[in-house]
């Protein structure tokens, strides 16, 4: 019987490997194929004619909104064709890239250099090659530059998938003028004068000064604009691993909302497997609260906090499809294009009051465009009124404690543990590998009682088993008496039923770091391009080739063998039949296709966690069960008294 089980498993290893392989094979077959812009055409329109790209430089025309109070529709109006001026700031570690087309920032440059390694870039674009040239956040394809303060553009048609944003690129900005480490943009919008100071902080932050005049003669109504204030996209990879995180996040002041695809997309009991109500767009939120609000990847973000004294009004996140890939660019870039490509756009809504003749209104934001490093947004949070901006971090749920001590505790590891670094081992790597140890030895105690009952089971198993099988059949029909009847049998031989559970134990106890390893690495950005031996990114899988289109990983096929090895060690429960001992032998295949494109160092941790265990299973030692002989004395005999 076992036998044949064997077997059976052979077959689900070996099927289960070829249907990974042609998963993979039929995904890159299956591709659509790229959509190539044509250059001597404008820009198409976002959303595929959802939203209008209304850039100065492209259109000559922008949409007047109606006076508040009345039913007259938008008008549209022509503007000149304006030639685009550019203005740049930089400090050590950041360089902001300023246009009059659309009055904000096109492009950021994250250029921290290493300090330890004065050639490489901190934050490279490309992780194999340092020297390539630094990360850029551009600002293109469809998409507003950061800090376009836009007026309300009278759409009333919010809540359809289709629905434009309530703000366009309206905004005419003919100054912009450069002086020291402040730029200075001036624009107009009917009879309200916008100027925009932007002044550089501290390292990736920027702060923002925005003044609103009435330059007519008469008091004004209220003006509702609109400041973008990050954007979210999805990423440009060929890279399969899970927890290629983006999307949105604001915080009230007491708790953060992240939205994504699952508020868009609507979806029952907020999976998408239940289906879904219906599509959705421009996510409205906030009543005089917020505090920050913003757009991430997986490492960096986009974020505008307000002034502590004048939270912003609300916010509104609009999702559009950007515009495809010039053919040159997307071959440069290595990667495939799909016509699809999903984009978030964070806007503060600001509500400017009625004014006097020549009145103004002066608001005030920082803007930071930078990586999510938790004890730099934990730090800018304290400076601006303790907001709490280190949530944006994602370490929210269960395991966010632990995700948060993991961090910590890495950190401090890491100079420490960096003496490896010329044989490829970062001090990232070694400290996964020291905080596992330390996880591990604390528990010993633990893991090692309980691997002792299983051993001592499984000793007196072949005496045990015939009795239980008799009892099994007799009171089939009685769960109950069949209980008690098999507790007297585990008391009479020693052993504790509750011990079949120990196996389990060691996995229970790891399930905490497990989740709290995964939340920080879909994050910290301090493990993108740790490397570790053959591992160029410990924050990516450790594809070392493809075959047909398949990634070849190492760490998750190490982390399963030792998986084997550690279910091989583990002695069967005795009240496990045959068929749920083959599933528990071959169970390690589940984490094969789970973890198969997880981050290496999560494998890492993963596979160092189980060569300790098993070298533990073989160090923990148990009493012979010759020395403590059991004596089963049948009901009706009896010993004969002495005379």
């Amino acid at each position: 019987m076992m036998g044949k089980l064997d077997k059976t498993g052979k077959l689900i290893l070996f099927g289960s490997i070829a249907l990974l392989v042609a998963g993979f094979i039929f995904q890159s077959k299956t591709t659509p194929p790229r959509r190539v812009a044509d250059p001597t055409q404008p820009p198409s329109k976002m959303g595929d004619g959802n939203q209008s790209n209304l850039n100065p430089s492209l259109t000559n025309a922008v949409i007047v909104p109606p006076t508040p109070g009345t039913n007259t529709p938008p008008v549209m109006q022509p503007v000149p064709m304006l030639g685009e001026k550019k203005e740049e700031l930089k400090n050590d570690v950041v360089e902001y890239t300023f246009t009059t087309h659309g009055g904000g920032i096109s492009n950021v440059k994250l250029i921290e250099k290493d300090k330890e390694k004065k050639n490489r870039y901190k934050y490279p674009k490309e992780i194999k090659d340092h020297r390539k040239g630094p990360l850029e956040m551009t600002l293109d394809r469809g998409r507003l530059p950061l800090l376009a303060f836009e007026p309300y553009s009278g759409d009333t048609q919010l809540g359809a998938p289709d629905a434009k944003r309530p703000y366009q690129a309206q905004m005419v900005y003919s100054s912009l003028v450069k002086a020291g480490n402040t730029v200075t943009l001036k624009g107009t919008f009917r009879s309200w004068e916008v100027i925009k100071v932007f002044t550089l902080g501290n390292a990736y932050q920027l702060d923002v000064r925005v003044t609103v005049s009435n330059t007519s003669a008469n008091t004004s109504d209220v003006q509702t604009f609109y400041l973008v204030s990050g954007t979210a996209h999805e990423p440009l990879s060929t890279s399969r691993m899970m927890g290629l995180g983006y999307g949105t996040m604001w915080y009230d002041g007491v708790e953060e909302t992240s939205v994504g695809s699952g508020w868009f997309g609507n979806y029952r009991m907020g999976c998408q497997c239940f289906g879904s109500l219906g599509e959705r767009n421009n996510y409205r939120a906030g009543k005089g609260n917020v505090r920050w609000v913003g757009g991430f990847s997986r490492f960096f973000i986009q974020a505008v906090i307000p002034a502590e004294r004048e939270p912003g009004t609300s916010v509104n996140i609009n999702q559009f499809t950007l515009d495809a890939l010039p053919e040159a660019e997307a071959l440069k870039l290595g990667v495939k294009v799909t016509h699809n490509q999903k984009a978030y756009e964070t806007s503060l809504r600001v509500n400017v009051p009625s004014l006097p003749a020549g009145g103004t209104k002066v608001y005030q934001y920082t803007l930071y465009t930078g990586p999510r490093e938790y004890d730099r947004l934990r730090a800018m949070g304290k400076a601006h009124g303790g907001n709490q901006f280190h949530r944006i971090m994602d370490f929210g749920g269960w395991f966010g404690w632990v995700a948060e001590a993991l961090l910590r505790v890495m950190k401090w590891f890491e100079p420490k543990l960096n003496f490896l670094s010329f044989l490829g081992i970062s001090g990232y790597a070694m400290a996964i590998i020291a905080i596992t140890f330390i996880i591990k030895l604390i528990f010993w105690p633990i893991t090692a009682r309980s691997t002792r009952a299983m051993k001592k089971m499984a000793a007196v198993n072949a005496k045990m088993m015939p009795e239980i099988k008799k009892i099994r059949e007799k009171h089939k029909d009685d769960y109950q008496k069949m209980n008690l009847k098999m507790m007297e049998i585990y008391k009479k031989y020693g052993v504790n039923p509750l011990s079949q559970m120990g196996g389990c134990l060691p996995m229970l106890i790891q399930i905490p770091v497990f989740f709290g390893f995964f939340t920080m690495l879909r994050s910290a950005v301090e493990l993108r391009g740790a490397e570790f031996l053959w591992v160029a990114d410990l924050s990516s899988p450790d594809t070392i080739m493809e075959i047909a289109g398949f990634p070849i990983n190492i760490l998750p096929l190490l982390m399963t063998g030792t998986m084997f090895l550690q279910m091989k060690l583990q002695p069967p429960s005795p009240t496990m039949d045959p068929s749920q001992q083959a599933i528990m032998k071959y169970m390690p295949l589940m984490f094969v296709f789970i973890l198969y494109s997880a981050s290496a160092g999560l494998c890492l941790y993963w596979t160092v966690q189980n060569i300790l265990s098993i070298g533990q299973t073989k160090m923990t030692k148990v009493e012979p069960v010759e020395e403590n002989p059991v004596e089963v004395i049948p009901p009706k005999k009896q010993k004969k008294r002495k005379k």
